[in-house]
């Protein structure tokens, strides 16, 4: 049968223990996928075997570490409610490193100017670098502004606003991701293919990459890739509750499947056929996993001897049973033959129907783009942009792990962005700040607008405090000059992050 992949649905879970696969929880756990935009590979090193078999030909190639690895792409947008990350967040987490959530909304203070924003006594310490506030007032049109540094109380804006606030505006309820030089966590990655076909999973994930495309009139996209330590097909957890089987060859039996999630049906179907060859009879048991025919995706359990019964029911460690996990109807025990299948399927459908963000994927469209000193906030007339993270990222080996991996640790970051702006006549500022490699500031304020103001829960920015322009040339596209440039974040003399993105 076919598996029709518009129906796949994804799901993110960041993990307690990193490289331990965990499983979806919740419909909010599941994000909304673009079809054809996601996948997932199962990878391992193919370690050349050197032994010479007396033939000219290559002896059996061995696996060596596995390195599966994903990627996804999503729709920019928020959450829909302030102060809560949207549901990919995970992903975003994973590739900058740092979360904060400003949960309660602040209000500024008298005396603020157009470059810094007072707030009340004792909650600057409520604010940080990078975090963008949403300045509510009809005079500034709900303006997002990020902070460029905080002294006390007083909150230094990256950009400046058209006019000085009053007091008593509130500044929004902020999700700020902000780069980190450690403590990225990792995440379980889940595909319901076709939500029936075929499940995928990986677990000790870390992104990668991120890269924002934005271009003026399309969809803003996010795409991710990310690395794992490990790859499931189809699997199959069982806990200390699920892990029971009593059986009767004439004497009655106890099999304990050690609780894990198994990689596939199969490893399964070996672990439960070895517990019951390990619990004392003399007869051989053998259990399998059936591909296909009429009982595909059914479990077999049979034995060698004259007799063979399930105690599902009678047994002493019913409570505990694995047998609705293999497929078993447990209301009666299975008796009199030597070999049963179990009654279902296994089931590969997502566990909670997926419940999504309620907003709308955000168009390239009345969004504002500041490129240059904090003095310069006319928009930089750019038509495309694409902002990229790369993370590098270093396997922790251990030789006990299953996969030779224990976990992934980032340790090289890179941020840039590649723009094309619109070439004005007279305004060499570009080129002078590129020779000079003078540094500049970016910031992309995104998001929905109602009455000319930007919306709580709908909006948010990138900001970029420290940069150059690495890269500067003037075509000619579509008949319009333009310039061609790179902007390249760099870490400041005080260490201090080089990008952050925020939800308003």
């Amino acid at each position: 049968m076919a598996i029709k992949s518009r129906n796949t649905v994804g799901a993110l879970k960041q993990e307690v223990t990193a490289g331990t696969l965990i499983a979806p929880a919740a419909g909010t756990d599941f994000i909304p996928l673009q079809d054809g935009e996601f996948e997932m590979a199962p990878n391992f090193n193919q370690l050349e075997n050197n032994e010479l078999r007396g033939s000219i030909g290559s002896a059996k190639p061995i696996l060596g570490l596995e390195e599966p690895k994903g990627s996804v792409s999503v729709y920019l947008k928020h959450s829909g409610v302030e102060g809560q990350e949207p549901q990919y967040g995970e992903l975003i987490h994973s590739a900058f490193g740092a979360k904060e959530v400003n949960g309660t909304q602040y209000t500024t203070a008298a005396g603020s100017t157009t470059a810094i924003v007072n707030v009340g006594v004792g909650n600057g310490a409520n604010f940080s670098r990078g975090e963008a506030v949403l300045v509510k007032d009809g005079t500034n049109g709900y303006s997002i502004r990020p902070v460029h540094s905080v002294t006390g109380d007083a909150l230094t804006l990256g950009f400046s606003l058209a006019n000085a606030p009053a007091a008593g505006i509130g500044l929004g309820k902020a999700v700020k991701y902000s780069v980190a030089n450690q403590g990225h966590p990792s995440f379980s990655a889940w595909y319901y293919q076709g939500n029936a076909g075929a499940v995928e999973a990986q677990s000790g994930c870390q992104v990668t990459s991120m890269e924002m495309s934005v271009t003026a009139g399309e969809f803003i996209n996010t795409s991710f890739s990310f690395a794992g330590s490990k790859y499931f097909y189809d699997p199959m957890e069982i806990t200390a509750s699920t892990n029971k089987l009593d059986f009767s060859d004439g004497s009655t039996r106890l099999a304990t499947i050690p609780p894990k999630f198994y990689r596939d049906p199969v490893e399964l179907a070996q672990a439960v056929q070895d517990s019951m060859n390990s619990a004392g009879s003399s007869d051989t048991f053998t259990v399998s996993y059936n591909h296909t025919g009429a009982n595909a995706g059914k479990f077999t359990i049979a034995t060698s001897g004259a007799t063979l019964s399930l105690l599902w029911n009678t047994g002493a460690n019913t409570a505990q049973t694995i047998g609705t996990k293999l497929g078993f109807l447990v209301a009666a025990d299975d008796t009199g033959a030597t070999t049963y299948t179990s009654d279902n399927a296994l089931t590969l459908t997502a566990p909670y129907t997926p419940s999504y963000d309620a907003v709308d994927p955000l168009v390239a469209k009345n969004l504002e783009v500041y490129i240059g000193t904090a003095t310069e906030i006319a928009c930089a007339g750019i038509s495309e942009f694409t902002f990229t993270l790369d993370n590098t990222i270093d396997n922790v080996l251990d030789i006990c792990a299953e996969s030779g991996v224990d976990e992934k640790l980032i340790n090289q970051r890179t941020v840039s962005i590649d723009f094309t702006a619109r070439l004005a006549a007279y305004d060499a500022r570009m080129f002078t700040r590129f020779r000079a490699n003078d540094e500049v500031r970016f910031m992309f304020a995104f998001g929905t607008k109602s009455g000319g103001n930007w919306q709580a829960g709908k909006s948010g920015c990138v900001y970029i405090p420290t940069a150059t322009i690495s890269s500067f040339q003037v075509q000619s596209q579509d008949n319009i000059v333009v310039i061609n440039g790179t902007l390249t974040a760099f870490v400041d003399a005080n260490g201090n992050g080089e990008c952050y993105l925020n939800f308003l």
